[in-house]
């Protein structure tokens, strides 16, 4: 059988009665469990965000950012079903009813203003406030924060229809209006007065609570940064006092200005050095030169204490000029006395250098020396470059103290140099820290100004007060479990069968008893009316008959009958009733049959066609090897005046079989139900069977098939069938263009 459309129609309409009498059952149930549902009134507030395109204060941050907008959304969704905000409407609306001095039918209707009455007790009374709500709100969450038994907490924590979270959330519904900037919450409840103050303390308490969330997160990293940027100001002054210190401490004004000024004084006083000292020993030079050139006594007269004197006096002056010229001051006011003090000496130098020279000139006439070179040229250049000698030997003497001065000053200045930097070095930290968290501090400030600015929630729409109740669900009820049930009895013949371990078809039976099936037998219900199975039971037998007068025409053993063996593995298969429309369809046709059975059942045929050969069982059936064995009493005179013989065995499973005799079969039939499983035990009767034998190998009959399942055999069944079945049969098996004949 394919497991096609119509297969599956034909499995359900076998089932028909459970497929309508469980979803009428299952309706019926759901309708009058429901008859007394109570009305709901819907009430809904509609808020504006301003998520996704409100303003924004950021103008460095343009640009929509989705994912953050629907985190935002999603927070603000979760936010209104948070258990800490429902807990909060809940005991807010039971202080507004509990502050009631009497009905408010605008707040709550009669019914469950006094059916509240009934239920609290009376210390909890006591702490209401008459007409203030804000008190009796206070001493309400004292009273529920005291304890876990208090009748307050009970009743927000367990299952009041109107004040426990529980129902609250499973009544509130949030829900984005598509990509806008809208949120709409809806609430539903038996009483129209309680669901529309429930929406608007809801609204009220969720609004304020995200304003809080978002203000306190935007608060705390503001304080943050100010903690930081306070603790980073202290650092900078601290650098910047240690710096300012340390340059009191060393008289610095401007470090590298300075040691730049110093190191070029140095450059050009070494230079200036160098000249002063080549002029010096140059000028030494030719003073020992003329010195050599001069007579004993010329030397003894330039000797004379007299010019000495002024000699020493000129060197002193120039050693003042160099003194003053050459000084390193810091003070303009001693640089500006420098300079005059400079200008006197060199007048000063001035006339001794003019006294010198006259006294040299008085004491020596002009003549000439051995030489021929004139004395007074000699006195002359001797003259000329004593004075420069005496001038540059002061200068070095001066230069001298003053490479000493910039050594010292160089070594104070060196270790200076690594300090300032680090000290430098310490304040652009502290610079760079301070500027970082200056810019975090303003970007905090613009953010939490932007919070504020979004966190600003409007109700646009106030929660109206429902007086139509929403349509009943109640037949909408009904259908759904009418459909459930259909379903479930549906999955349910389904899976049965598909799980069903019977053998059942001819495929089924071959896969599970690894043998080829020859002929199947339907099952034949006498009391439908509708179908044929006179006709059907023609036509399986006609196919078992076909298989075995085929079988005749195989054999080649001239005129001995054809021996057919027909077996099962349990008992109560149906082997009789398959033999007697056998051996009935073989006498029509005229053949000779010989009915070897057990069983005592009268076939009710008459002779010459027909004859029975009843034997016992017994284990003495082990040792049969022929059919004429059978005939104990000798009955049979001649085996070979039969066209067939029909063996017929009982269960192998509970009862002995001719072994000797099984290997000599000409063919040999497994009779099977298709309403049974194939077990171990009949899986290993008939292992030991085959093992046993050495006869042709046995083919499956199977019986008691579904009437259906003849169709692999004899195509359409015939049956009454009326027109819209018959077009219906067609539609399921996508057969639109069949005819029943050519034209």
């Amino acid at each position: 059988m394919k497991f096609n459309l119509l297969f599956f129609v034909r499995l359900l309409l076998r089932h028909i009665a459970l497929l309508i009498l469980v979803p009428i059952i299952l309706a019926s149930l759901v309708f009058f469990l429901t008859q007394d549902q109570p009305k709901v009134f819907n009430s809904k507030a509609r808020v504006y965000t301003g998520i996704a395109s409100g303003s924004t204060i950021e103008l460095d941050n343009t640009k929509l950012d989705f994912r953050a907008t629907n985190t935002a959304y999603d927070n603000l969704l979760n936010l209104i079903k948070a258990r800490t905000t429902i807990e909060t409407v809940g005991l807010k609306l039971f202080a507004q009813h509990m502050s009631l001095d009497s009905v408010n039918t605008k707040v709550i209707s009669r019914e469950k203003y006094d059916a509240l009455m009934e239920i609290v007790p009376d210390e909890v009374k006591k702490l209401a406030v008459k007409g203030d709500v804000g008190k009796t709100f206070e001493n309400f969450e004292k009273l529920k924060n005291s304890n876990h038994t208090n009748f307050i907490y009970e009743l927000i924590n367990l299952k009041h229809p109107d004040y426990s979270i529980e129902k609250i959330i499973g009544r509130i519904s949030v829900r984005r209006i598509l990509s806008s900037d809208f949120v709409d919450i809806e609430f539903e409840s038996e009483d129209p007065a309680i669901c529309q103050n429930t929406l608007l303390i809801l609204a009220e308490v969720f609004v304020k609570l995200n304003a809080e969330i978002k203000v306190n997160q935007s608060d705390a990293v503001v304080k943050y940064f100010q903690g930081q940027l306070n603790t980073s100001t202290k650092h900078l002054r601290s650098a910047e006092d240690e710096l300012l210190d340390f340059n009191r401490t060393h008289n610095i004004i401007n470090y590298y200005e300075q040691t730049k000024h110093i190191a070029s004084e140095k450059e050009h006083f070494e230079l200036e050095y160098q000249k002063v000292h080549i002029k010096h020993y140059g000028a030494k030079a030719v003073l020992n030169t003329l010195e050599s050139k001069l007579e004993s006594h010329e030397k003894k007269r330039l000797s004379s204490e007299e010019i000495m004197t002024l000699r020493n006096e000129l060197a002193d002056v120039n050693f003042e000029i160099s003194m003053k010229s050459l000084g390193i001051e810091t003070d303009s006011v001693k640089r500006l006395q420098n300079a005059k003090d400079v200008v006197a000496l060199e007048k000063r130098g001035l006339v001794l250098k003019e006294s010198l020279g006259t006294r040299v000139n008085d004491l020596y006439s002009t003549d000439y020396d051995e030489k021929t070179l004139a004395s007074t040229d000699i006195l002359t250049d001797w003259l000329e470059n004593t004075i420069l000698f005496e001038s540059t030997k002061a200068q070095l003497k001066v230069m001298d103290q003053k490479r000493l001065e910039f050594e010292k000053l160089y070594q104070v200045f060196s270790p200076l140099g690594a300090t300032m930097k680090r000290l430098e070095r310490k304040i652009d930290i502290a610079e760079r820290e301070y500027l970082s968290l200056l810019h975090s501090l303003g970007l905090a400030k613009l953010r939490q100004q932007n919070v504020e600015l979004k966190s600003n929630l409007k109700l646009i729409e106030v929660p109206f007060f429902p007086i139509n109740p929403k349509p009943s669900k109640r037949m909408i009820l009904v259908i759904v479990a009418g459909m459930a049930g259909f379903i479930l009895v549906t999955f349910t013949v389904l899976i049965l069968e598909f799980l069903d371990g019977n053998l059942n078809t001819a495929a089924r039976a071959e896969d599970k008893i690894d043998l080829k099936v020859s002929s199947i037998f339907p099952v034949i219900n006498e009391n439908s009316k509708k179908i044929d199975f006179d006709y059907l039971t023609n036509k399986a037998v006609n196919a078992i008959s076909r298989n075995i007068i085929l079988n005749q025409f195989k054999k080649e053993k001239g005129k001995m009958p054809v021996v057919n063996m027909f077996f099962s593995t349990q008992d109560e298969e149906g082997k009789t009733f398959i033999c007697k429309h056998l051996i009935t369809k073989l006498c029509e046709l005229d053949y000779k049959t010989l009915h070897v059975t057990y069983d005592s059942f009268d076939l009710e045929l008459q002779e010459p066609c027909y004859q029975k050969l009843q034997y016992q069982v017994s284990d003495q059936l082990y040792k049969i090897s022929k059919v004429e064995e059978f005939d104990e009493t000798g009955s049979i005179k001649d085996f070979s005046f039969y066209d067939f013989i029909i063996l017929e065995l009982p269960s192998i499973i509970k009862n002995p079989f001719p072994v000797k005799l099984a290997a000599t079969m000409d063919f040999t039939f497994l009779v099977t139900r298709a309403n049974r499983a194939w077990g171990e035990a009949d899986k290993n009767a008939l292992t030991l069977f085959n093992e046993a034998t050495t006869g042709p190998e046995p083919s499956i009959i199977l019986n008691g098939v579904k009437v259906l399942e003849m169709e692999t055999v004899v195509g359409d069944i015939p049956k009454k069938r009326s027109i819209i079945r018959r077009w219906i049969k067609k539609v399921v098996q996508f057969r639109f263009f069949t005819k029943k004949s050519v034209a």
